[in-house]
């Protein structure tokens, strides 16, 4: 893994524009082609359109995926990894990015919260939901506007949206307000919907 190492408290995010696109994935590759394909699809449409790339830090799995494909069409990669996870995945190859280390998953969420102009959300385990659940809380409870945008590929995230629903349903979840995200079921319209929702009509 080649990296530029930022210990807990540098900055994450620089000013301006390109989009700082945050993508929540898993760490595992998955069984599905059809998902591997997507995680690839992801990062090669976030470099060709010209924005950067915050992940999890790591080169194993669709995260892997995700990054190199982004490499591979010239984005600028930030991955935000704490520091137990770092040392433990530090031989899997990743491509080339400044690599900013937390002491706490949940400082990692914070730094990603902070740094990213939006978020694209593709299939994962316990830790995509933990984050997807974070920012989701964040817009509900008015601290963040930034979009969420969920990759519902091979309906991995139906039961979730299917949840949500219920908990509408029985009014345990306000309707009031923006909504907390979208669901796509493919990556470009995922970072079509970034585009528009996060960049002001000229």
């Amino acid at each position: 893994m080649t990296s530029t190492i930022l210990q807990p408290g540098a900055g994450v995010r620089g000013g301006g524009k390109p989009l700082e696109i945050c993508v929540f994935c898993g760490a595992g590759r998955s069984n599905s082609q059809v998902i591997v394909d997507m995680a690839r699809a992801t990062g090669r449409l976030i470099g060709q359109r010209g924005h950067r790339l915050i992940y999890g830090g790591g080169g194993s799995g669709l995260m892997g995926e995700v990054a190199w494909a982004a490499s591979e069409t010239g984005a600028t990669i930030r991955g935000i990894i704490p520091r137990f996870l770092y040392e433990r995945e530090r031989a899997i190859a990743a491509p080339a990015q400044e690599t900013h280390l937390t002491d706490s998953l949940h400082r990692r969420k914070e730094h990603m919260l902070r740094g990213a102009d939006a978020f694209i959300a593709l299939p994962g385990g316990y830790g995509t939901l933990d984050e997807i659940l974070e920012v989701i809380s964040a817009t509900y409870l008015g601290m963040s506007e930034k979009p969420l945008v969920i990759v519902n590929a091979e309906g991995v995230w139906d039961g979730f949206i299917s949840l949500v629903e219920t908990l509408r349903r029985f009014e345990l979840i306000s309707l009031a307000g923006q909504p907390t995200f979208h669901s796509v079921a493919s990556p470009e319209e995922a970072v079509s919907l970034v585009e528009r929702l996060t960049v002001p009509a000229t």
